[in-house]
């Protein structure tokens, strides 16, 4: 992927190295209703609204969510790991 990738943002600050886990969008609270990816800031919600993920990559705190694209053309410049399902 080109340096010049403009998903690339600085997320390796957050996400390098990171442990992922495949799976179906939840809420991160209440309150909160949707998320992003944090690459091309597609939107994941539990809502069947058009245009939207319901699954995806998640961080071990289900904070930071990736869609499958930017995993594919990311997963070896962030070294992630899956987590054992």
């Amino acid at each position: 992927m080109a340096e010049e990738d403009w998903r690339l943002q600085g997320q390796e600050k957050f996400l390098l190295g990171r442990t992922l886990t495949w799976k179906r969008y939840t809420r991160w609270s209440e309150e909160w209703d949707h998320d992003h990816c944090a690459f091309c800031w597609q939107k994941f919600m539990v809502e069947g609204l058009p245009d939207v993920h319901h699954e995806g990559y998640a961080t071990e705190d289900d904070y930071d969510w990736i869609c499958k694209t930017c995993y594919e053309d990311f997963k070896d410049r962030f070294q992630w790991k899956l987590a054992a399902t």
